[in-house]
């Protein structure tokens, strides 16, 4: 069976990888975070991690990546990070950390994500530059990141950072995505993506309803890097097996 090591695994996704690692043909052996678990050693420092395994898995903090990359070289094990809210030091640090492992970083690791990424770059080469983009972001109340790494990643795949913008105040200008961000509740993650015509209007949109369906994604993601080689890697590279 393949072994798994979660930085955050007493979150939420941490906990529900942990509950459902069998089913993907995976163990979760160990973990990092502050807190310890009944079941699985958990660490607050990497230099403690005493047991062998296969892929770091990583649903924490931008603030655990120094640890993440000590443990990942230590080691020369691949990671999957789906943690978001990075700033482009760290962004830096990641890339450079995929010239020594395999690294897949996503902002989300849903297939069903996937699917609507793919299918709006469809919609925006066949509308072209007269209909306006908004992407709208709905989450829970205790989401720390905003706009939400999977907003900023549709973002990307339909306009240059330069013509995005976030939280808009004031009239559009020509050529500008948009990006609206709504915290309330315990929603699990809700995109729509609009493409706004003068005489009509197109959504693509994605409803998470359980956390199970990153659960899927990410050990997808880990046995896809299990053969990989070195290198930054997306969920879009998956599209490819």
């Amino acid at each position: 069976m393949k072994k798994a090591f979660i930085f955050g695994i007493n979150g939420k996704m941490g906990r529900m990888l942990v509950d459902n690692a069998e089913d993907y043909g995976y163990e979760v052996v160990g973990g990092f975070d502050l807190t310890p678990n009944e079941s699985i050693p958990v660490f607050d420092n990497v230099t403690n991690v005493n047991m062998p395994f296969d892929v770091i898995i990583d649903f924490s903090r931008p603030q655990t990546l120094t640890p993440l990359i000590t443990l990942a070289d230590k080691l020369r094990v691949p990671v999957v990070i789906a943690t978001t809210g990075y700033n482009a030091s760290e962004l830096v640090s990641i890339s450079l950390l995929s010239k020594r492992v395999p690294v897949l970083h996503s902002g989300n690791m849903s297939l069903g994500v996937l699917a609507i990424k793919a299918a709006a770059k469809t919609v925006r080469s066949i509308l072209g530059d007269s209909y306006d983009i908004e992407i709208v972001e709905k989450h829970h109340n205790q989401k720390a990141d905003n706009p939400s790494g999977t907003a900023l990643m549709l973002a990307d795949a339909l306009a240059p950072q330069e013509y995005q913008v976030v939280n808009r105040d004031g009239k559009r200008n020509r050529g500008e995505l948009g990006i609206v961000s709504v915290r309330g509740g315990n929603v699990i993650g809700e995109h729509e993506i609009g493409f706004y015509g003068k005489d009509e209007i197109v959504t693509i949109s994605h409803s998470a309803r359980s956390r199970l369906l990153f659960v899927a994604g990410t050990y997808k993601a880990a046995d896809f890097l299990l053969s990989a080689k070195p290198a930054l890697y997306s969920m879009d590279d998956l599209l490819l097996l």
